[in-house]
């Protein structure tokens, strides 16, 4: 459904003030991986290593240098028109900041009742607030949301509302960039069950970026590791600490991943 070869992102960077020299940055440099439909892939890697960047490309948020991206064998710089719109809806993707979706001068409801408006201009508007009302009890949410301003909920309520948002569109693929990073444990626990119900329910491909390896995998099939704007390795979905991987890099994301239980925990410090 989704193939991305040999992709470059690159960024002219001033070396200084008062000066013309500039430095040819590479934030990503030629990645290639494909995505099934119904499929989850993870991609992770420290802070700058370009998982975000890569979600913006793929979402035609930003121009790339080289290579190409095609969603269903069509390169998504040659849709236009009707084809654009039906690619603008199929592919979405969810931001880290909660409040970027979300315009804080109206009620949540005009919020998600805005993209059935613009996508589904067939639908009453009694056939929309019943869809708004079934996402909403998908995200275990009270319907008294509806009619509230996204500055009097919580993090985490603002969040699933931006799910909500995207989920109403019934999407082919979805790209969550760090989207529990920011928040509460107990909070990124029921995000991470709801994304999980959304595999289980639909055949949506799902492209789950963070820097947290165990999050990605509890929820993807594979992992992609990148760093410095490159993929160095490709892992297959098994429990933490079971991996068949190779990079040293690798081993130290996984080494990352906290221990619960203070019996297996092999270094102790007292």
């Amino acid at each position: 459904m989704l193939e991305v070869k040999n992709v470059v992102k690159s960024y002219n960077i001033k070396l200084r003030l008062f000066t013309k020299n500039k430095l040819d940055f590479r934030a990503i440099d030629n990645v290639s991986f494909k995505l099934k439909e119904g499929e989850a892939i993870g991609i992770v890697g420290e802070s700058g290593c370009g998982k975000s960047t890569l979600g913006r490309l793929i979402l035609r948020l930003e121009n790339t240098t080289e290579g190409s991206i095609k969603y269903k064998g069509k390169d998504i710089w040659n849709f236009k028109g009707k084809e654009l719109k039906i690619f603008r809806k199929q592919c979405q993707i969810i931001f880290q900041d909660t409040y970027c979706s979300l315009n804080p001068n109206i009620k949540i409801i005009d919020s998600l009742m805005e993209p059935l408006d613009n996508y589904f201009i067939q639908l009453s508007k009694e056939e929309k607030i019943n869809k708004i009302e079934n996402i909403i009890g998908f995200a275990k949410l009270d319907k008294d949301i509806l009619e509230k301003y996204p500055s009097s909920i919580s993090g985490g309520e603002r969040q699933r509302i931006n799910i909500c948002r995207a989920l109403l569109l019934e999407p082919k693929l979805l790209v969550c960039d760090e989207i529990i990073s920011s928040l509460d444990v107990c909070t990124q626990v029921s995000i991470m069950s709801m994304i999980k119900e959304l595999r289980e329910k639909s055949n949506t491909a799902i492209l789950f970026i963070s820097h947290d390896i165990s999050v990605v995998d509890y929820l993807c099939d594979k992992i992609i590791v990148m760093e410095s704007g490159r993929i160095i390795e490709t892992i297959e979905n098994k429990k933490l600490g079971l991996y068949s991987y190779k990079k040293e890099y690798t081993e130290k994301l996984l080494s990352s991943v906290p221990i619960n239980h203070p019996s297996k925990r092999v270094n102790t410090i007292y």
